[in-house]
């Protein structure tokens, strides 16, 4: 295992750390519809068992990094969201999913905030340290025999009769498969993967430790919740009572200053609670996206690999992944795995759809801002 510089060190630890299994975009019957009936239901299985999957392993190997199984809640406003998101709640149900749908009153009591008219919970969701999480998995692979070298950057690799030949700083060596798996960073190490995903830029802030009155009322049982509008809210609490909430980053000037202010009147407007809370710390990271929304593990021949796409939920789901990547290096028998295996998409024109998710988020914010200064000139009047 050649890391560039650290485990967890860029999109897994700069997360923040939510536990969600289900795709947020894609619906069973999409899945089922587009790859066919059995790689769509292997599809399904690794998404739908992801989050359970990963805290049994948490559990079985011992790992210190905060996990808190209480449940994930994915919930909608009134309108088209909400529409979407009872019918995908009754696909999942219909696959055999311990999904529940929730109606107004429910994730109003749950989530502490009433915005929502409905939403989905998964009882295998939840949150982790994230960073803590790719450290001690790092600690006990290498415990396990794992060759693992740090700050060991591959700078370029090249075919040799029947094995590649990996180039880092300090040294080279050689094996017969190699896969890619360093997320936006793929892009700099193989040519087809340069113009493939999308990048997500987000701030991730984390407040003070909130009193026992607020978190009696946001998120009383615990639970993580990202809800499924285009400018996304999230919010979880870690171990020590500071909410963790995210804010897709800005066009231009994202300074520290800027993004403070942003989430703070967010979270003014999302609940009186959090009128005078103090952000204590802010970290950037980026999620990176694909055309179809679903990871993909792409074979470009004579044993070579990557692993792309992780769309901003890839703590569960890259977790089963890992397992599966292993069970086919194992066999290479693709048939045996839950592998979306294809080569690469190539996004047209780059130049201008690397901007589309960020340009789609500040706009809507944009909107949704306008929106809400004319609802206040009208009660004003």
């Amino acid at each position: 295992m050649l890391e560039a510089e650290e485990p967890g060190i860029n999109a897994t630890g700069k997360s923040g750390g939510v536990i969600a299994s289900l795709p947020a975009r894609v619906s069973p019957f999409e899945i089922i519809n587009k790859y066919g009936e059995d790689l769509g239901r292997q599809l399904l299985s690794l998404y739908g068992n992801s989050g359970k999957y990963t805290f049994s392993l948490i559990q079985e190997l011992g790992l210190d990094c905060s996990p808190q199984d209480s449940g994930f809640l994915a919930p909608a406003r009134p309108g088209k969201e909400l529409e979407s998101l009872k019918s995908k709640s009754a696909e999942w149900q219909s696959f055999g999913f311990d999904i529940q749908y929730l109606d107004k009153k429910s994730i109003t009591r749950l989530s502490g905030l009433d915005l929502y008219g409905g939403a989905i919970l998964d009882p295998n969701g939840g949150g982790v340290n994230p960073l803590a999480f790719a450290r001690e998995l790092a600690r006990v692979c290498a415990e396990k025999g794992v060759k693992l070298y740090t700050r060991s950057r591959v700078t370029g690799f090249s075919r040799v009769g029947e094995s590649w030949r990996l180039k880092t700083s300090d040294g080279q060596l050689k094996a017969k498969k190699v896969i890619l798996c360093a997320g936006g960073d793929n892009r700099g190490l193989h040519g087809d993967l340069e113009k493939s995903v999308m990048p997500l830029n987000v701030f991730q802030f984390s407040t003070e430790p909130l009193s026992e009155r607020i978190r009696e009322t946001l998120l009383p049982d615990d639970h993580s919740l990202t809800d499924v509008h285009t400018d996304i809210f999230t919010m979880r609490f870690d171990r020590d009572g500071r909410l963790i909430t995210a804010c897709p980053a800005f066009l231009s000037s994202n300074t520290k200053d800027r993004a403070i202010y942003a989430v703070t009147q967010r979270l003014k407007r999302i609940s009186p609670l959090l009128n005078s809370v103090r952000i204590e710390d802010i970290w950037q990271g980026t999620a990176w996206l694909g055309t179809s929304l679903l990871p993909k593990f792409c074979d470009h021949s004579e044993g070579l690999y990557s692993i792309q796409a992780c769309n901003g939920r890839g703590l569960a789901v890259n977790t089963l992944l890992g397992r599966e990547v292993a069970q086919f290096i194992q066999s290479s028998a693709y048939e045996n795995s839950s592998l979306l295996v294809s080569q690469p998409d190539f996004i047209h024109p780059y130049g201008l759809m690397r901007h589309a998710p960020n340009l789609f988020i500040s706009a809507v914010r944009c909107r949704n801002l306008v929106i809400e200064k004319l609802k206040t000139r009208i009660r004003g009047s």
